[in-house]
């Protein structure tokens, strides 16, 4: 059997955006992570995706990607221990300014999953919440950049 660190390099090693990735039919990637998911927990997958997304990932494009594909996979509705240290990272990666039209509701949509599954953000007593207004994902994304100053 492959491990975490096997699958997750085949999972993440590509581009969503390509045109041969996962045709119509042909969903290799897509079941692949659900064969991972058979094997092993998800409470030993995520550190191991977190560890690719951190040391993988160096530029903005690459985040998007990691984010395109986390969704594809379906771990956006999966349980995580650190959303906001998670949601926050891809923030500080990821400058909106400049990335807004690409990544703006991509991230935007998976932040308010997530911590509307984790009970931190609800959407029908805050229907206009928004991640980059929120002081906790605000906070920490300068925490990253203060320990990643040069």
């Amino acid at each position: 059997m492959k491990s975490i660190e096997e699958y997750t390099d085949y999972l993440f090693n590509c581009s969503f955006t390509d045109d041969d990735f996962d045709p119509e039919d042909h969903e290799d990637h897509l079941k692949t992570s659900w064969e991972l998911f058979e094997n092993y927990a998800w409470e030993d997958i995520y550190p191991v995706w977190v560890k690719h997304l951190h040391s993988n990932c160096p530029s903005p494009k690459d985040v998007i990607n990691f984010v395109n594909l986390y969704i594809y996979y379906e771990a956006a509705d999966r349980p995580i221990d650190d959303p906001i240290e998670f949601i926050s990272y891809l923030y500080y990666k990821v400058d909106m300014d400049k990335y807004w039209d690409e990544a703006g509701d991509l991230f935007e949509g998976l932040a308010i999953n997530i911590l509307s599954k984790q009970g931190l953000v609800n959407m029908v007593e805050d229907p206009y919440y928004t991640p980059l207004k929120d002081e906790r994902i605000l906070n920490a994304v300068s925490k990253w950049e203060s320990d990643n100053a040069e």
